[in-house]
């Protein structure tokens, strides 16, 4: 085989063999990658400004991944050696697909100060029309989207989506560089409308030339909010010029494969790395999809009781440790590990977990807020066991987490946010044996003498040793 020293025919049979051999290692990159993108965008099951209707400072990084696994033999492609935000490359069209299409969903799908991490009414706290709440959320859901993707009668999340021409993507088009550019279709989403767990309520991330790999680095690679003119938390993509151009990409590849050859461009992959990979993979799967994490609609409350809290359970940074802790330590755990612990990890704010658990924490019935104190009074003269049994089990929705909320109290809508747990103790169905027990005996006479016989009981099987 003859190669040349400059661009020529002649190197694309080697290079494309260097390119196909170096597809395990470009793999194993693409699955930090996507670990990266899930240790920074936090648990998907609570919202957060990381986690958000429409596209968020957590979302690019999981479209690099899935290019990067596509075009593990070009990584002009799918842009695994290129930062997130690369001004230049995204402004001639020659960025990676993974870059592109994050882009292309930032324009298309920009997120709103109406569906923020707080509530997305009438969606969440429910509106009562029935008072069947999975009927009346489609209902709602119905009166919010049917006019789509026109603006009347919108949810303003859905009023500012697809409003950029495809046209326009693919000539040219740049993101605002603030909210009150108002003549750019994506003006209202260019601005985080959440609370991030950075200061000012910012997302915390790495600089827009950093790249995500496998070592430990700010914001895994992956750049944050920054602080717009009036103090606004802007997305990283604001104010960047973007052309579509989809083959773009895979111009830069064939021009790669011309390229002199490059005899040191061999990446080898062994074991080890295979293996830190997956178990930084499976460490970020946890952060992101454990359901047993404050607000989540699959527990209780805060799930801050047992089974789902300690001692009985374990929380994500349990799990998240006891995978460290097989084998020899990975730097990218280390490095969440070690952000979670001083609370800047990328994940719900207190208020927000609030808000989650009032807003989908419900029951099977909402309704009115006059309907449902009534009928709380009215259980409340017979037994008041008998209105938190009716709460906790989940048979109605928690009177006190009913909507819209209003007031100044939050950072993200300026809501107030209610109180949890409240004071009938919301959906819990951990209460139902306690408010059983106080609906058969008020007294709760027969709870201390069952207190007592489990204590009696446990005391004789301690002295058998058992």
């Amino acid at each position: 085989m003859r190669l040349v020293a400059g661009d020529s025919i002649l190197n694309v049979p080697f290079n494309l063999f260097q390119d196909l051999f170096n597809i395990p290692a470009n793999e194993v990159a693409a699955t930090n990658v996507l670990a990266d993108s899930f240790f920074f965008t936090g648990t998907w099951w609570t919202p957060s400004a990381t986690n958000l209707w429409g596209e968020d400072p957590g979302d690019p990084g999981h479209f690099m991944a899935i290019f990067d696994f596509l075009f593990p033999f070009a990584p002009q492609v799918s842009g695994l050696d290129q930062p997130e935000i690369d001004p230049t490359l995204l402004a001639n069209g020659t960025a990676g697909l993974g870059q592109q299409f994050a882009m292309l969903a930032a324009a298309e799908l920009p997120v709103s100060a109406s569906c923020d991490a707080v509530q997305c009414a009438p969606l969440v706290p429910t509106d009562p029309i029935t008072g069947l709440t999975a009927l009346d959320r489609l209902i709602d859901f119905e009166k919010v989207f049917t006019n789509f993707p026109n603006a009347d009668n919108q949810l303003g999340l859905f009023s500012h989506w697809l409003k950029v021409p495809l046209q326009q993507l693919l000539t040219g088009y740049q993101f605002p560089s603030t909210p009150a550019d108002t003549a750019n279709p994506t003006a209202a989403g260019i601005a985080d409308p959440s609370a991030g767990v950075g200061p000012g309520g910012s997302v915390p991330g790495a600089p827009l030339d950093a790249v995500p790999g496998s070592e430990a680095q700010p914001g895994f690679g992956f750049p944050g909010t920054t602080t717009g003119p009036d103090g606004a938390n802007l997305m990283p993509w604001a104010g960047t010029d973007v052309q579509l151009n989809p083959l773009g990409p895979f111009e830069q590849w064939f021009q790669s494969l011309e390229a002199p050859v490059d005899l040191n461009g061999f990446q080898l992959v062994g074991p080890d790395d295979v293996g830190q990979a997956l178990k930084a993979l499976a460490a970020g799967m946890v952060v992101d999809f454990n359901p047993f994490t404050p607000g989540s609609p699959l527990c209780p409350e805060l799930c801050d009781q047992s089974p789902f809290a300690p001692p009985f359970g374990v929380t994500t940074a349990d799990l998240v440790q006891s995978i460290q802790n097989i084998g020899p330590p990975n730097p990218l755990i280390s490095e969440w590990l070690s952000l979670n612990s001083s609370g800047l990890a990328n994940a719900p704010t207190p208020e927000q977990i609030d808000a989650t658990v009032a807003g989908l924490q419900t029951g099977w019935f909402t309704l009115s807020p006059d309907t449902e104190n009534q009928i709380v009074d009215y259980l409340d003269d017979i037994n008041p066991n008998l209105a938190k049994l009716l709460v906790n089990s989940g048979l109605m929705t928690d009177p006190a987490y009913l909507g819209p909320w209003a007031g100044t109290g939050g950072p993200d809508s300026g809501v107030d946010v209610p109180t949890v747990p409240s004071d009938l103790g919301g959906l819990d169905q951990t209460q139902i044996w306690p408010d059983l027990l106080g609906v058969v005996d008020p007294t709760g006479s027969l709870s201390n003498d069952l207190s007592d016989f489990w204590a009696s009981l446990s005391s004789i099987w301690d002295g058998f040793g058992l």
